[in-house]
């Protein structure tokens, strides 16, 4: 299943054409919270990220590829979205297995 995330003041309007796609794909759509900048701003600097680099790539798999694998990001403390998924799901793992096993 795939995710969009989007502005909740998208919805007031009611269900577009958008929404209807969504829904016939089977598509989750998540929304921003209300008055919650920081969450709006990540969809927006992602946006701004493919603008600047997308020249660069063939297909837009390439660019996702890159920009998941290979590009670290400040924010992750210079690691790549990858790394930190594999990272904390280790994490998880481990805190399951602790609980579960009494370690």
């Amino acid at each position: 299943m795939c995710c969009k995330l989007s502005s909740i003041l998208q919805l007031l309007k009611g269900q577009s054409d958008f929404e209807k796609y969504l829904e016939k794909e089977g598509i989750k759509h998540i929304l921003c919270r209300y008055k919650h900048p920081q969450t709006n701003g990540k969809i927006e600097k992602w946006f701004d990220t493919y603008e600047r680099h997308r020249k660069r790539f063939k297909t837009f798999e390439e660019f996702v590829k890159w920009y998941n694998e290979v590009r670290v990001h400040e924010s992750l403390d210079l690691e790549t979205p990858e790394r930190v998924f594999w990272l904390k799901l280790q994490e998880h793992i481990f805190e399951k297995a602790v609980k579960l096993f009494g370690w």
